[in-house]
């Protein structure tokens, strides 16, 4: 007797799809993500695609958000235990060099989409999410004003600029397969040496960075 195959819900062959999706963009590239390979990687017919999405275009367009989401949760999330902002930042550079290292095919995946898509959408959507990243870096630094952790003056939108341009330094080198060369220790004192201009007293100290050990 032939298997009974299991039904899914709606939102769960969603969901389906849109991992699938993600896996064939992160080892094809996205002219290689095609409407066939996501549906035979989700078992279904290529017709049954249509039942839950317009297009191919919306089927990338949600998977990049899924993907591009994973990083938003770390700034959103890591540090919020920590009284003073410079170090929630530290902690969160820590957190998002070890989401790049650990997750290469989806970083790759962003970058291409970043630097390759000629889609309007699919670059309105991504620049979109990166004005998030920094609005949450920003709010931050705005935080720390209040606490006297950060000087009056600072700008605190160049200064979320200048932590996320260390991430993307950080991302190409990744993606260069230079993680040997650009180590967590000298990841982390990049951001500290900028933090360094940015808090209250620049002379009072370096950052602690617990847990860092030696590179990787």
């Amino acid at each position: 007797m032939a298997e009974k195959r299991e039904r899914l819900s709606g939102p769960e062959r969603r969901e389906q799809i849109i991992q699938a999706a993600i896996i064939i963009m992160s080892e094809q590239g996205l002219p290689g993500t095609t409407t066939k390979r996501i549906a035979e990687k989700v078992g279904i017919s290529e017709p049954a695609l249509y039942k839950y999405f317009p297009g191919k275009k919306e089927i990338v367009l949600e998977s990049l958000e899924e993907v591009s989401r994973r990083p938003l949760q770390i700034l959103s999330v890591v540090g919020e235990d920590e009284d003073r902002v410079p170090e929630r930042i530290m902690k969160l550079s820590a957190a998002f060099y070890e989401f790049v290292m650990d997750h290469p095919e989806e970083s790759m995946l962003l970058f291409e989409a970043v630097t390759g898509s000629r889609d309007p959408d699919i670059r309105a959507a991504l620049s979109g999410k990166f004005l998030d990243y920094t609005r949450i870096i920003s709010a931050m630094f705005e935080a720390g004003k209040g606490q006297g952790s950060v000087r009056e003056d600072l700008d605190t939108t160049v200064a979320a600029w200048q932590i996320l341009a260390l991430g993307i330094t950080l991302l190409f080198a990744a993606l260069m397969g230079l993680g040997d060369v650009l180590t967590r220790d000298k990841a982390l004192l990049a951001v500290e040496e900028v933090l360094q201009n940015i808090v209250s007293n620049a002379a009072s100290g370096k950052y602690p960075r617990d847990g860092l050990g030696g590179g990787r």
